[in-house]
């Protein structure tokens, strides 16, 4: 019985054999479509950026008063209702960068900066008492300006590779560090106020300040696509996620004056309406468009120029200013949207973005 099992696996294999044989012998050699990615080999490099950006925040614009067409009774405000606010333009700033290309196999080291410094402003006035009124007390004035003050500053350092696709398509996945500085200053001027018995004049001076500082991991890519005759193609996408320490200041000062500018009391005085700081996590995602030119003058100089649009967004780093709403009209304009102490749950994103030229030098 076992010599007859025997014969019969030996007979299968034969078989088998056989057509795997005639497989071989009578198949065409398998073609490759595959795309080669290779790691390309670079000597000791200096590269050294600068770019000028011409960058707009897009965060929420700051309403600093509300404004009727209509005088208001005790009941509540008449007339039509508009929100005067600060809406901010665009700012030139700088970034710069500096990396070294490891000899070997492309890899690099980055050291990168980022940021924007802008003020923007606005004011409005009225003729009729009772029709202007500040966003933050909900007082009626004259005169309100409103006044924002953006600070951004960023800074990378990241590790990169660099990976050929084909001929034409260059990858630089990257991994790093980031830290963020945040200061959005919200501030608004108030004259021509009186007081509930119409013996004084009032000013207010007011403010909402947030400020984040935050440091996290960072990774990314940049893409090139090669167009020929040094043209190329420039993109990068990056993500972070920081972790530090926000900062909310939100407070308006009323001070009442005699004739004689004289300060009296008790009306006037300062209300904190809140005064804290709190730990947050931050999600971040930034992106670049450009087209870039480069001359190679030798095989150990080349510089770089480049056009383009890029865009920075942190996610839920600013919390809102309350919103006065039809508070305006209650018994002269008390503030129901804040309260002493209170910590806001309503928040937004803090963004920049614009068009970039940057100029690049590279040096072995």
């Amino acid at each position: 019985m076992k010599t007859k099992i025997s014969l019969v696996l030996f007979a299968l294999g034969l078989v088998s054999a056989s057509a795997y044989a005639g497989t071989i012998e009578t198949a065409p050699m398998p073609v490759s479509n595959d795309v080669n990615v290779v790691a390309p080999e670079q000597s000791g490099m200096w590269s050294f950026g600068v770019m000028a950006v011409l960058m707009q925040p897009t965060n929420k614009d700051f309403t600093y008063a509300a404004y009727s067409t209509d005088t208001f009774s005790g009941s509540g405000p008449g007339g039509t209702i508009t929100h005067p606010k600060v809406t901010e333009g665009y700012d030139w700033w700088f970034g710069a960068d500096v990396t070294y290309a490891f000899p070997g196999n492309g890899r690099d080291v980055t050291l990168a900066y980022e940021g924007l410094h802008g003020t923007a402003s606005d004011s409005t006035s009225t003729n009729t008492f009772g029709a202007l009124h500040s966003s933050f007390s909900g007082l009626a004035f004259l005169t309100a300006e409103g006044k924002t003050d953006t600070r951004y500053d960023a800074g990378d350092l990241v590790f990169g590779q660099k990976l050929d696709v084909g001929s034409r398509i260059r990858l630089h996945p990257f991994a790093g560090v980031r830290y963020a500085y945040i200061n959005t200053n919200d501030t608004g001027s108030y004259t021509g106020g009186q007081d509930f018995d119409g013996l004084y004049s009032q000013v207010e001076s007011a403010k909402i300040e947030n400020t984040f500082s935050g440091i996290g991991p960072r990774f990314g890519s940049d893409a090139q696509v090669n167009l020929g005759q040094g043209f190329s193609v420039r993109g990068r996408l990056g993500l972070s996620a920081l972790i530090g320490s926000h900062k909310l200041q939100n407070s308006a000062t009323v001070t009442d004056y005699t004739g004689g500018n004289v300060v009296v009391g008790p009306a006037s005085g300062t209300v904190t309406v809140a005064d804290y700081s709190e730990t947050r996590v931050i999600p971040e995602i930034d992106g670049r468009l450009g087209l870039n030119y480069t001359v190679d003058f030798n095989a150990n100089t080349a510089l770089g120029f480049e056009l383009g649009w890029q865009a920075t967004n942190y996610f839920n780093v600013i919390s809102d200013q309350p919103y006065l709403g039809d508070a305006i009209g209650n018994n002269g304009g008390s503030n129901k949207g804040a309260q002493p102490g209170e910590h806001y749950d309503s928040t937004s994103n803090f963004g920049v973005q614009g068009p970039y030229a940057r100029v690049q030098l590279d040096l072995a």
